[in-house]
Order: C-alpha cells, then structure tokens, then sequence
C-alpha cells in the first residue's frame, strides 16, 4: 500500500498541530506557516509556506520518494519546497539543483491499517455504516459537496460539447438530450445522431412532424429496408429529399445496440419521442432554463406521439400499442443527465449564479435514481432524500472508492481519524 496518500492526509494536522515546529531530516529546524492548497490530482499541496532555518519559503510540498530522474524531481514538481517522507529516503533536488528539505514522518500503524481495511471495503460499500451514522446535518454537507462535484465535471464535459458546436447552446442542449436518451447502452450513436441531424435543421422542419420523424429516423439509419407500408415508404421519400438538401451522411442501422433493450426503450420509438419533443418546441432552450421543479420537467417533456407510432414501436406493420408520452421516469433521467448540467453550465458560463442554484434545487425536488450503486448504499444504510443524493453517492462511488481514494473522502478522512491526535515528531 502507498504510504503517499496517508502523508497528503496527515500534512494539514501537521499544519495545525499547535507548535507546528520539527526537525528535518537534517537537523535543521522546520517551521510550518501555511498548508496551502490541496492538488489531490497530482498528490501535492500548492502555495504552502514553510521556514527553514530562519528563510520562509513558498511552494509545493510533495509526499513520499517521488519520481526521480538522477535524484531531480520530475518538471512540473521542480518548484517543491517540502518533501515529507515516512522514513528515510534519497534526496530529491530542485530546479536550481538544491535539495529540497526532508521531513520525516512517524505515521500511526492504526492509520495505515484503517486505510487497508477502507481500501478492501470499497467495493462492498462497507463504509456507508458509517455515513449512515454520521448527524444528518454533517451527512448533508457531505453529500451535498460531492454533489457539485459531480456537477462540475459534467459542466467541464458540457462546455467541451458547447465548444464544439461553436458556442451555440441550443444545440448543446439538443445534443446533451439526445446523449441521455441513449442510456449506457446507446449513448455514442444518439450523440452521432444529434450531431449528423441537428437542431437547426429541425427548426426547418418542425412545420411537419412527418419531416422532423424521417431526419432522425433517416440519418439514424433505421428506416433503410423497411417500406412494410405506405407511412414508412413515404418517410422514406422524404428522408431522399432531406439528403439532398443538407447533404447528411446518414448512420448505419448497425451502430444501435437494440437486443435486450425492452420496447419501450428501443431506438425507433425512442427517437420517435424525441422528434415530438424538439417539433413541438421552438423556444426548446429557454423553456428547459426556466423548469425549477420536477413539474416543471414533466409538463416540458410532455409531447405526445399521435399517429402511425401510437399503435408501433418499429416499423413492422404490428399493431400493438405503444407509449405515447416519454414518461415520468425517463423524463427524471433526462433532467438529471442533461437538463440539470446544461443549465448549472449555462450559469457557470454568463455569470448567473442564480441560475446555478436553480439546478442544484432542481435536483433536490427529483426522486432518486434507482440503480445498483444507490441501492448498494441505501442498503448499507444511507438515506438517499433525492435526486441530489443519488447522484452526491455516484460521485463518491465512481471517484473515491472505485479509486482507492479514502484519505481524500470526508467519509474516510472521519473513518481514519476518529478524532484522535497522532504522534508527530515534534523537537
């Protein structure tokens, strides 16, 4: 087991402890100002302050041996200022061919044996007894951090869509929508989908729904072979026309993942929903940044499929009926993995903080996701409120425990601590 992490985790007590003066490796006399800030990216903490032997100096502090090519720190650790290590090591030099001062740690084996035993709990939830314990007033907190957390990464992924529509959110939201519509199992051909017949040409189209159905449908590539009867012939012949008139290459029927995928969510009766939606709604993006609760997202997604498709779910003559509406649960899904994240992104972008807090609010009015991961941890006995702590314990599923990150989880940090000082080598 890396010791690394447990040096990150015990630098700020260290920083804390009221001397806050040691002995280097050297002898010589060590005073801590400031921690600085956590880079748990890179396993360092920047900007921290220290004084040795009289001269403060201001850096990075780095943990363990570290990588070294002849002794010298890797470039983009070269400005260190503290190395703290957890026993004896080789010196490392920095970009001016100094030695970067040593600090010796004596670390509780009570630690290292609760990270192990977090470590091998991970992937049974086993600490979630523990959150599940924790004052409701701290579990919220929590939860509620690792919530904008995960917002934030999804926001990073929407500003790189919206860079690659050329700044334009109309068709970043249509994209986001088209992508969450996919679920696991189709995400990456809605987003070709999305990106092949795009929002501006619906707008052309949305006069006529039978438009609108043969540019999905068409450049999704699922209505080559089927001419079963004078409907799908007749989209057919409209998809022809729409080929030639914005030159679309069209996907092939092949790229759809479709076994084992119930009626209800098979490609063809999914974006037959999805064409009702966008064809009914020529302010799409301004209505879907003005929901502020789950009835909000029910009465947007509310477009009814009419016609040939309330008796089809694909185009084989069947008669069965079929689900006119998206649905409440799907519409969650939809709010939750595109709605919510393009508007906290849209805040983020023009400043509307406002905006940001709306869709953190949002999600706390959603039903939580049923899934394995949430289940798991209410299973272990976490209260799951809503939508915003489902998603707060993906994020500490996928990011923290999949990772063997406890000693940089609140949760594990709480485990490993229980409130106990550590032994420190204080002169």
């Amino acid at each position: 087991m890396k010791e690394d992490d447990i040096l990150r985790f015990a630098w700020p007590q260290l920083a804390e402890h009221a001397e806050r003066v040691f002995r280097l490796a050297d002898g010589e006399m060590l005073r801590i100002v400031r921690a600085g800030e956590e880079d748990a990216g890179n396993g360092i903490y920047r900007s921290a302050e220290v004084e040795v032997a009289g001269v403060r100096r201001r850096g990075d502090v780095i943990f363990g041996a570290g990588e070294r090519v002849e002794g010298r720190l890797p470039a983009a650790l070269r400005y260190a200022v503290l190395q703290v290590v957890s026993g004896p090591a080789a010196p490392l030099y920095d970009a001016l061919g100094e030695p970067v001062p040593q600090l010796v740690v004596n670390l509780p084996q009570r630690w290292k044996d609760a990270v192990a035993s977090l470590r091998e709990g991970a992937g049974k939830y086993e600490c979630g007894v523990w959150l599940g314990d924790v004052p409701p007033p701290r579990r919220v907190a929590w939860l509620d951090r690792l919530a904008v957390e995960r917002l934030d990464r999804k926001c990073r992924e929407v500003a790189g869509i919206w860079e690659g529509t050329g700044g334009d959110w109309a068709q970043t939201l249509y994209l986001m929508l088209f992508r969450a519509m996919g679920g696991n199992r189709n995400r990456e051909p809605y987003v070709a989908l999305a990106s092949r017949a795009t929002y501006q040409m619906v707008l052309r189209e949305r006069g006529d729904i039978e438009l609108v159905e043969a540019l999905l449908l068409g450049t999704a590539g699922l209505l080559e072979g089927c001419y079963f009867d004078d409907y799908i012939a007749r989209l057919h012949d409209h998809y022809l026309y729409l080929v030639r008139k914005y030159g679309i290459v069209p996907m092939r029927s092949g790229e759809w993942s479709r076994a084992g995928i119930r009626a209800q969510n098979k490609p063809v009766m999914r974006i037959v929903q999805l064409a009702s939606f966008v064809a009914r709604n020529d302010f799409m993006f301004d209505r879907a940044m003005g929901c502020r609760t789950r009835a909000d997202v029910h009465a947007l997604f509310d477009a009814e499929v009419l016609g040939y498709w309330a008796t089809h779910y694909v185009p084989d003559g069947s008669g069965d009926r079929c689900p006119r509406h998206i649905g409440a649960e799907k519409a969650d899904l939809l709010a939750i993995d595109a709605l919510v994240p393009v508007m906290f992104a849209y805040g983020q972008a023009t400043g509307k903080s406002a905006l940001k807090d709306a869709a953190f609010d949002l999600l706390g009015d959603i039903p939580p996701e049923n899934n394995t991961v949430v289940r798991s941890w209410s299973g272990m006995g976490v209260p799951v409120r809503s939508a915003l702590d489902s998603q707060a314990l993906l994020q500490l599923r996928n990011e923290y425990c999949n990772r063997g990150r406890c000693t940089d989880c609140r949760v594990g940090k709480s485990i490993i601590n229980r409130g106990q000082g550590i032994p420190f080598p204080i002169k």
